[in-house]
């Protein structure tokens, strides 16, 4: 579909709206206790203006059909070469995350990852979605915690 650049332009020009957008980003904060109010003007149309653009057709095409690069796992594996040291990480993660599901190959890499203790990495879940930290602002707190473990 992505490679159908007049499909492409149809939809961005006649079905993207900015009240199908706004329910799309609704849909992202499934878990905050009123996710209507989480989804503002500002944030549908800093998502309405760029697919208004008239190089918005190819831009799409260009993100979905040109090769993605690195995978989250494969770059992770490079920083200890590329920084030369191992760099701490800390996650929080929704478990109910639609769009990067925990239970997929990246949320179980670094689900592993935070067991290793010489990993640096720590993990934090909560029943969330795609957006924890604005989904349920509390979640910040383990990242407070956690910055102030690091040296």
């Amino acid at each position: 579909i992505f490679d159908n650049l007049p499909l492409i332009t149809y939809v961005l020009d006649k079905i993207v709206t900015p009240d199908l957008l706004r329910n799309a980003l609704t849909a992202l904060y499934q878990y905050a206790d009123d996710p209507a109010s989480r989804v503002d003007d500002e944030l549908v149309n800093s998502f309405y203006r760029p697919a208004k653009d008239p190089g918005s057709p190819e831009a799409l095409n260009q993100i979905y059909t040109n090769d993605a690069g690195k995978t989250p796992m494969e770059l992770h594996q490079e920083y200890d070469t590329f920084l030369g040291k191992t760099v701490p990480i800390h996650l929080v993660w929704g478990t109910e995350d639609t769009v990067t599901p925990f239970s997929g190959p990246v949320g179980q890499f670094y689900a592993q990852l935070a067991q290793q203790e010489d990993a640096k990495v720590s993990l934090y879940t909560l029943q969330a979605g795609h957006i924890p930290f604005d989904e349920i602002p509390e979640c910040n707190d383990s990242m407070v915690e956690w910055l102030q473990t690091l040296e």
